[in-house]
């Protein structure tokens, strides 16, 4: 039980990635508090769990504050956060709305600073805590009509960095996860509107698949358990089938 008596708060945990990440947290004995905008769907996966959900709209600096009295109030202390709430809005980026914009960026990347400063304050005063933030290949990876997406995954593995550097010597491990393309109901909407082609993501990835959530979920369990990772600070470790490491797409061998 890697994670016993540990007290985890994800946020966007109700659905998706968010989702296999508290119940692989669950599994390995953390008692999870699910941050989600669909409080109900928060509490629903959040009792299956055996933890507790709260309605959060994480970019509000108002509503982060009190959901977070809500955890301290339900289980006393945070020892684990996982910063995964996102969302994906595309467009032709000489048409992308500032209302796209900053929903965007409110949730993606004001939302990691807000939950990482309230919840870092009371890590910072135990002098202990762990951060695993949810980045993308796209900080990287540039792909068309995501202007917002990639702008936020970028900054969020910048602020993982400059979190880490500043808390490191106050007990504070800050690590992030860049997934690939992973199998969600998110994924799967893009593939029924046809932003996703299958067949050429599938091409494009060494391995040849999409990524499944428990497999970003495993890799997010490893930056959150202090034994396992105690030496690993401000790295964002990449989930994406070989993606990123390919810098050219080379054509299937079958």
């Amino acid at each position: 039980m890697k994670l016993a008596d540990r007290i985890a708060v994800i946020t966007g945990g109700a659905r998706g990635i968010g989702e296999a990440i508290a119940t692989r947290f669950a599994a390995e004995g953390a008692t999870t508090a699910i941050l989600d905008l669909d409080g109900a769907a928060a509490a629903e996966t959040a009792g299956r769990l055996g933890g507790t959900g709260h309605a959060c709209d994480v970019s509000s600096r108002a509503a982060v504050q009190a959901a977070v009295a809500e955890v301290l109030a339900a289980h006393g202390r945070i020892d684990i956060l996982v910063n995964n709430a996102g969302l994906a809005l595309m467009g032709p980026s000489e048409t992308l709305s500032d209302q796209d914009w900053n929903a965007s960026i409110g949730v993606m990347q004001t939302g990691v600073f807000l939950c990482s400063q309230i919840v870092g304050q009371h890590m910072l005063d135990r002098r202990h805590g762990t951060i695993v933030n949810i980045a993308s290949i796209n900080a990287w990876e540039a792909f068309p009509q995501r202007l917002a997406y990639c702008a936020a995954k970028a900054a969020v593995v910048a602020m993982t960095q400059v979190l880490a550097i500043e808390w490191a010597e106050r007990g504070i491990r800050v690590n992030a996860v860049a997934p690939g393309v992973t199998r969600t109901a998110l994924v799967q909407k893009g593939i029924d509107d046809g932003d996703i082609d299958v067949v050429a993501y599938r091409a494009r990835t060494p391995m040849h698949r999409f990524g499944e959530p428990d497999e970003i979920a495993r890799a997010v369990l490893y930056l959150a358990c202090d034994e396992d990772s105690s030496f690993v600070t401000g790295t964002t470790l990449c989930a994406d089938g070989g993606w990123s490491a390919m810098g050219w797409a080379v054509p299937s061998s079958g």
